[in-house]
């Protein structure tokens, strides 16, 4: 039980957009966690390590990145920031450096060609989700 003179929080759960982002994520990190696992084990089996290393990263990354905006906490939240910094740039660094070793099903193969760029778009909306709903900037816009 709170003492009286500690902070509450009175924040309600994400509804509308936020929730609608929450599930993408979700999926999205299923999907590429299924899929990584598949690819990787093919790749180690052919004895394409770099490969097989680099799609079980993005796929840990991404569900690294998704369990840390549903889950909300306080370290959470900085994981969540490193995942999805991690998904924002390794796309676009996969575009820039194309000797990579990259599987088609990773979702930073050519900056997330195979999945029409979606990983990517929805990396950066998470980034954006996550500095909008910062709990100093949400006391700020709300006079605190």
């Amino acid at each position: 039980m709170a003492d009286a003179g500690q902070l509450r929080d009175e924040r309600t759960a994400a509804m509308g957009w936020p929730r609608a982002l929450f599930g993408v994520l979700a999926v999205g990190a299923v999907i590429f966690l299924w899929r990584g696992i598949v690819a990787s084990t093919d790749a180690f089996l052919d004895h394409r390590v770099p490969e097989g290393l680099l799609t079980l990263l993005a796929a840990v990354s991404w569900v690294a990145g998704a369990a840390g905006v549903l889950h909300n906490g306080r370290r959470m939240r900085r994981l969540a920031l490193v995942s999805w910094t991690l998904n924002l740039l390794a796309p676009i660094a996969a575009l820039v450096f194309a000797s990579w070793d990259l599987n088609r099903v990773n979702p930073w193969f050519h900056g997330g060609q195979t999945y029409y760029f979606l990983p990517t778009a929805g990396a950066l909306a998470a980034l954006v989700w996550l500095m909008w709903s910062a709990p100093s900037k949400i006391a700020t816009r709300n006079g605190g």
